[in-house]
C-alpha cells in the first residue's frame, strides 16, 4: 500500500482537484453541509471589510474571487462593495454552474478563470484589480512555497490581499493536515510566516 503524498506535488494538488470534483455544486457543498452559516459568513465578511474601505485602506473597485466555487462569496459579499469581479476556480462544473447564475452575469462578474491557485498568474491573463483579491478558505490546499509564490503574484496587481482562512489552535499550534481534501490548517505563527516571506504587511487581523 502506497503511503498518502505529502503536501505539494502533483498528487497532492490531484487528489483535491479530485476530492471537489465530488462536492455538489451548491452552497450546502460550498460549506460541507452547514449552508446555515452563510449569511453569518457574509455579515462578518462586510463587517470587517467597512472598516477598512472607511479607514481608507481598501478602495471600492475591481477585485478577484480566488478559489471562487460557484461564486458564493462573490454574491453574499464581494459584489456590495466590488465591481466587476473576476472569478478563479480549478473546478470546471463549479465554473459552469457560475457562469449560469444570473445573480453573476449582470455585470457582476468579469472573468471566469479555470485555474488553480498554484499556477495562477494574473499578469498572464493582463489583469490587475484597484480593490481586493480576496481568498476564502481555499489557501490551506496551497503548500508554503506555493502560497508564498501566489502571494507575490498577487500584490503585483492589487493594492490589498484579503486572506479568510481557518488557524489551527493556539498560536505555535502544529499544521493540521486533512488527507481528505489534501488541506492545510496553519497556525496563527505558520500564517505569520508565510506573510513575512511574501513580504506582506498585516493591516487588519481579527480572529
Amino acid at each position: 500500500m502506497s503511503s498518502p503524498p505529502a503536501p505539494g506535488g502533483s498528487a497532492w494538488y490531484d487528489d483535491a482537484a479530485e476530492y471537489w470534483a465530488s462536492v455538489d455544486a451548491t452552497v450546502d457543498g460550498m460549506l460541507g453541509g452547514f449552508s446555515n452559516l452563510d449569511d453569518r459568513d457574509a455579515q462578518d465578511s462586510l463587517l470587517f471589510m467597512k472598516d477598512l474601505i472607511d479607514a481608507g485602506v481598501v478602495k471600492r473597485g475591481s477585485a478577484c474571487d480566488c478559489g471562487a466555487g460557484i461564486g458564493r462569496v462573490t454574491k453574499s459579499f464581494l459584489s456590495t462593495y466590488f465591481t466587476p469581479v473576476d472569478l478563479v476556480e480549478q473546478d470546471l462544473h463549479f465554473i459552469n454552474t457560475a457562469k449560469a447564475d444570473p445573480a453573476l452575469n449582470q455585470g457582476l462578474v468579469h472573468r471566469f478563470i479555470h485555474c488553480g491557485l498554484q499556477s495562477f498568474d494574473p499578469e498572464e491573463h493582463g489583469v490587475k484589480y484597484t480593490g481586493t483579491v480576496w481568498c476564502q478558505w481555499v489557501l490551506g490546499h496551497l503548500t508554503d512555497d506555493d502560497l508564498v509564490a501566489f502571494f507575490k503574484r498577487c500584490i503585483a496587481v492589487s493594492p490589498v490581499i484579503g486572506v479568510k482562512e481557518n488557524v489551527a489552535s493556539g498560536l505555535n499550534g502544529e499544521t493540521e493536515i486533512d488527507r481528505q481534501d489534501s488541506s492545510m490548517t496553519r497556525s496563527e505563527a505558520a500564517w505569520k510566516k508565510v506573510f513575512k516571506r511574501a513580504g506582506l504587511k498585516v493591516v487588519k487581523e481579527q480572529c
